[in-house]
């Protein structure tokens, strides 16, 4: 008799240690639910304003995105003469928008007017300039010989444009390469007296052309005005005018 009582009781323990077990684990249950489900359910619903990150550089435009709940995602590079280099041009989506936590704003960063400078080419052969200018990210637009005899023949002596001038990815340059004839720069004759300078027209193998005179505080017989220019483009033959002053009062 004694035994089947204490069986029952053994039986009875079993089942509240049980039903104990269950309690406690629907109680974990409950608590999972409310902190760590619900926060995390409740989160992804949640949804913020784009900030205006436009204009503002982009470590900074980075901090406010983050800052607001968002992440950064595409970014990319774009050439703007207005905008400048490392600052934000146009973000998407754009600001005010709503949208959940923890969107990823795609960013356009200004790279600058994205203009290059023609690298120095002066006492380069024509091959290694040509290569130079195409690692440059431009390109030979042509060759011009420049009547140059103190010049080694084949020798690129400069370009048009000139060397540090800002020019757009691709655009061609032309190469001056020195030659025992063909084009070359005009002289200045500016300043000299009229017979010198009229040698220097011929020893060039320039033609001296009209020569006028023009009232002046210069000393008289100095050139003036000469055409073409000092660093025009000019070749054998060309035809050279120039004015020379002559006393105030006299013509």
């Amino acid at each position: 008799m004694k035994a089947t009582r204490h069986v029952k009781r053994r039986r009875q323990g079993s089942a509240l240690a049980i039903i104990l077990i269950i309690l406690l684990g629907i109680a974990g249950l409950v608590a999972l639910l409310n902190w760590v489900i619900m926060p995390l359910v409740v989160g992804r619903g949640r949804e913020t304003n784009v900030p205006e990150v436009v204009g503002l550089d982009r470590f900074a435009a980075e901090s406010v995105l983050v800052a607001a709940g968002l992440g950064i995602g595409e970014t990319r590079g774009s050439a703007n003469t207005q905008v400048k280099t490392d600052y934000v041009i146009s973000q998407e989506p754009a600001a005010g928008q709503r949208v959940k936590t923890g969107r990823r704003i795609r960013l356009e960063i200004s790279t600058g007017a994205g203009r290059l400078k023609v690298p120095r080419l002066d006492g380069l052969t024509v091959p290694r300039a040509t290569a130079m200018l195409m690692e440059a990210g431009l390109s030979v637009a042509g060759i011009e010989s420049l009547r140059m005899p103190e010049k080694q023949v084949g020798q690129v002596v400069g370009s048009r444009p000139p060397a540090g001038t800002g020019v757009n990815q691709g655009d061609g340059i032309v190469l001056q390469v020195s030659s025992r004839s063909g084009g070359f720069p005009m002289p200045n004759l500016v300043g000299m007296a009229s017979p010198s300078a009229q040698t220097i027209v011929t020893q060039q193998g320039l033609v001296v052309g009209e020569v006028k005179q023009a009232p002046s505080d210069e000393p008289a017989g100095n050139v003036l005005i000469q055409y073409p220019e000092e660093g025009m483009f000019v070749r054998s033959g060309d035809t050279v005018s120039l004015i020379v002053a002559v006393p105030v009062g006299k013509k």
